[in-house]
């Protein structure tokens, strides 16, 4: 070989290690236990496909769509190794900088006084493992616009049982997603899908292959409610339907590794009657999953309506959030937020949230804010009288620097914001 070849080579390999060490993109994903069961759309992390663009982290894979500024699904694998004592990320949502350049990237102000919660598709409670585990789930890619009755009620309970089960001794694979639009937000740049929708395939938890393991009896739930306030105080099981008629809704394929047969038996029946389609402001719950074991249809829309809590003011802008005390260096100890009622009437405050910029919430119980009168709101504990409402944390909501509060009654519309400095 002579010297000019040795250059030439010497240089070729300079280059590729340049290169790689500057992140020159991959063609292929590794693969991920999140995708165990399939990759629902077929997503790819190619930039040529803004709408279906794969995104895989340790904690979950999800397909993002550009243009909604939301998931179209996000699936994650659930076992009891993911539940641990990591406390819940107490920032901001964040901005996923991940994402090709020019593309819009959602930030945590695009949602601040909407009205909507940001809504977790892989939740926070599900990644405890670790700290950097919990943020994660705060990546505003795996977020999308939830209705606060939705996202604060059956589909919190949701979740709870998917732990539950894991605590069984089950593993699960989980994805959800929201469908269809009831407007935007950030002009135009962030869909409110119309429904939420989740489908959970639990395994008794051993090693082995997953797939292998799925028949024709394990058991899946499939979950599709209305992103909007009719949900308060309905259970989730209200609005189970199988997982065919959620792939019918949404165009997506769940449990492609699995065998066909197996597969055709525990997605279950087709969406029953006609279809509601995807781009709908109302979604019907439909039947209940073939293997539970009492099937029956569910149509919580013609059942008796629960009663929503409103506010007995003649208009909810009488019931203000005055002054907010962030107690720079005490702490818990003494912060406050005073509420004042500035109606001519009594205001039911039953089940309205207080809610910080990171979405930290407090829910008031039972009570009644008289015409005139004023509540403080403390982040310590306490005991709860008339002028007085006690939050129970041992650690400050409101930051030092800034932070903003917002008051909603018990159907999730905003009465009142507030902002410092």
């Amino acid at each position: 070989m002579t010297t000019h070849q040795r250059r030439l080579i010497l240089s070729l390999l300079l280059i590729a290690i340049v290169l790689l060490l500057a992140g020159w993109p991959a063609r292929a994903q590794t693969p991920s236990v999140h995708l165990t069961m399939g990759n629902p759309s077929g997503a790819i992390a190619d930039a040529a496909q803004p709408n279906n663009y794969l995104i895989v982290r340790d904690q979950y894979a999800l397909s993002y769509d550009r243009d909604k500024g939301t998931p179209n699904w996000s699936s994650w694998h659930l076992a009891a190794s993911d539940l641990g004592s990591a406390a819940r990320y107490s920032g901001n949502f964040i901005t996923d900088t991940s994402l090709p350049a020019g593309w819009y990237r959602v930030t945590h102000s695009d949602y601040t006084n909407s009205g909507y919660d940001r809504g977790h598709m892989t939740p926070s409670a599900d990644r405890t493992a670790s700290d950097v585990d919990n943020q994660a789930t705060f990546i505003l890619s795996n977020i999308l616009p939830q209705a606060p009755a939705n996202n604060q009620g059956l589909w919190a309970t949701l979740e709870g049982h998917a732990r539950d089960l894991v605590y069984q001794g089950d593993e699960l694979y989980i994805i959800s997603g929201g469908s269809g639009s009831l407007g935007t937000l950030a002009g135009g740049k962030l869909t409110i899908p119309a429904a939420v929708w989740k489908v959970m395939l639990v395994l008794p938890a051993a090693d082995g292959d997953d797939v292998a393991r799925v028949t024709a009896d394990t058991q899946v739930i499939a979950v599709w409610t209305p992103n909007d306030a009719t949900t308060q105080g309905m259970p989730w099981q209200s609005y189970q339907t199988t997982v065919a008629c959620v792939q019918e809704r949404t165009g997506l394929d769940f449990f492609a590794a699995v065998d066909d047969s197996v597969e055709r038996v525990i997605e279950g029946a087709p969406c029953s009657g006609n279809p509601v389609t995807p781009t709908s402001a109302v979604y019907l719950p439909l039947i209940m999953n073939p293997i539970a074991a009492t099937p029956i249809t569910v149509t919580p829309v013609t059942a008796t309506p629960v009663p929503t809590i409103t506010p007995v003011t003649p208009t909810p802008a009488s019931v203000t959030i005055t002054f907010i005390d962030y107690a720079p260096t005490t702490g818990a100890t003494d912060e406050y937020v005073t509420i004042r009622n500035d109606g001519g009437s009594a205001a039911d405050m039953t089940g309205w949230t207080l809610r910080d910029q990171a979405n930290t919430t407090y829910t008031f119980p039972s009570f009644t804010l008289a015409a005139a009168a004023e509540v403080n709101v403390w982040t310590k504990a306490g005991a709860d009288d008339a002028g007085n409402l006690y939050w129970g944390r041992t650690q400050a909501v409101w930051n030092n620097t800034g932070d903003a509060a917002s008051l909603r009654d018990a159907g999730g519309v905003e009465v009142s914001s507030y902002s410092y400095p």
